[in-house]
């Protein structure tokens, strides 16, 4: 067997092109061409007169969306990547930003990555890869950069602040004469008052820690400004409706993940064209998706000049929320959305029901005719409630058989009926090949599974970086594609 000749210790006669050690098709080029196609003005007046020269905005962005690529997030490994990685050191321009450098950028401008993310799209439309006419929502949990041990609920601050006010009223020093009598500072040395679980809270030790020490020293003042803290804590939770709060992220929630574990999170959002670009994205607080869905087309429609009016939009039964539906119906759009009333196990359940709109009647399932008999108001409800019924039809129990429709029925049934048929299974069915791949490959491929900043503003830059990075694969892939090779919407 022969082996490939190679020249260890043999220098080039004449210095390489940096970009023959890269294919022609690479993402850089892309990266590239959409960071030299963006808006500097705003860091040019920053950086205009005297003092020490800046790197150029456009390096720091280039090496970003590299590593986002290539699911690179540390900021210092960023760094040693353009040290020492050929493309990296080409994106660079033979620079070698440090990582505070790199680090500081991705926190400081969400403003010029939301540009990013925009310039990227109207280029992708402008080659028609992007296709309106089906557009998919989703959710997913990313784990927060928090600690989840290091949180306390407002309680366990109501206790804290309680024992600072007993032992600033009663002057009590924690002295020597005190640690002979009580012992060592400890366990048992925590207010009284607080539960097993609360004094095994690394948090609430600490606090309690801080506290005594700071009474041994006579510092009372210190002592009160804890308690201000505490308070400004409990009146934050109070106004946000949070029932812990977290030291090392606030911001953050805690959140069910896809397996099963409670941890401090945010609930990430995007929405994907028919051909599984990322279109608009988002990072929320709630971990509930049922009144997202508006707010997520009405991202897209901020991204894109023209929507289509009849543009399908499809999500899971998670964002079944009537309201939203409704609005977006009166829009126009053709909203594919499946909810409670889709099937049941009770025969005569309502969502078992089929509603003819036209004839303004509901059919059981064994084919009763339930017609429209006037109509009450619901007074705990709120709004008024159409009575469907025939009395010669009898249930498995021997009642008549009536449906209160609510005014959102009608539109949740067509919704049903829709989902319910061949078509309708197909259209619902593109989620798994679009959004929910997305999803996946950011996760896998982009190793997005927790975010790295804190704080409901970083954590958007992060997230839009790492759909950008999507993207930009994506977007890469198709254009360098053979011609019989495009893809095709599906």
């Amino acid at each position: 067997m022969a082996y490939i000749k190679s020249y260890r210790n043999q220098n080039y006669i004449l210095p390489p092109n940096i970009t023959d050690l890269f294919s022609e098709d690479h993402v850089c080029y892309l990266i590239e061409q959409i960071t030299d196609d963006l808006d500097y003005s705003e860091f040019n007046e920053k950086y205009a007169g005297a003092g020490h020269p800046a790197y150029p905005p456009r390096i720091p962005l280039k090496l970003l969306l590299m590593a986002s690529v290539d699911g690179v997030r540390g900021s210092r490994k960023i760094a040693k990547q353009s040290s020492e990685n050929v493309v990296y050191i080409y994106l660079s321009e033979k620079t070698q930003p440090d990582f505070r450098t790199i680090s500081d950028f991705r926190k400081d401008n969400k403003k010029l990555l939301k540009n990013v993310f925009l310039q990227l799209n109207k280029f992708a439309l402008e080659k028609g890869l992007i296709d309106l006419s089906h557009i998919f929502t989703d959710g997913t949990s990313v784990k927060a950069n928090a600690n989840n041990r290091k949180t306390v609920d407002k309680e366990t601050l109501e206790k804290l602040s309680k024992y600072i006010d007993e032992i600033i009223e009663e002057g009590i020093k924690v002295d020597d004469e005190e640690d002979k009598l009580y012992g060592d500072r400890g366990m048992h040395q925590l207010p009284e008052d607080l539960n097993d679980k609360e004094k095994r809270k690394p948090m609430v030790s600490k606090i309690v820690r801080e506290i005594n020490e700071l009474m041994k020293e006579g510092k009372e003042e210190d002592v009160e400004k804890i308690k201000q803290n505490l308070d400004d804590i409990k009146q934050d939770m109070d106004k946000k409706g949070v029932k812990k709060y977290s030291f090392t992220d606030s911001d953050s929630r805690y959140m069910l993940n896809k397996k099963g574990k409670i941890e401090l999170s945010y609930n990430a959002q995007l929405t994907v064209d028919k051909n599984g670009l990322i279109i608009a994205n988002e990072v929320i607080q709630e971990s509930d998706d049922r009144n997202q869905l508006v707010s997520n087309v009405n991202q897209v429609e901020e991204n894109f000049d023209e929507l289509p009016e009849d543009m399908k939009i499809t999500a899971d039964g998670g964002y079944e929320n009537a309201s939203e539906l409704q609005e977006l119906d009166n829009r126009g759009y053709d909203v594919y959305v499946p909810g409670k009333n889709l099937n049941s196990n009770k025969k005569f359940a309502k969502a078992n029901f089929t509603y003819d709109e036209e004839k303004d009647i509901y059919v059981s399932p064994v084919g009763t005719i339930l017609k429209n008999v006037g109509s009450y108001f619901n007074k705990k409800q709120n709004r008024r409630l159409t009575i469907y019924k025939e009395t010669d039809a009898k249930s498995n129990d021997g009642k008549p058989l009536v449906i209160h429709a609510l005014p959102e029925d009608k539109l949740l049934n067509r919704i049903k009926e829709k989902l319910r048929s061949k078509e309708g299974k197909e259209v619902y069915g593109l989620r798994k090949q679009t959004v929910e791949t997305s999803i996946g490959d950011l996760k896998e491929n982009r190793n997005f599974r927790s975010f790295l900043l804190r704080g409901i503003d970083k954590v958007k830059i992060e997230f839009c970086l790492a759909c950008v990075a999507y993207n930009l694969v994506r977007i890469n892939n198709l254009i360098n594609k053979p011609p019989d090779m495009k893809m095709v919407a599906v």
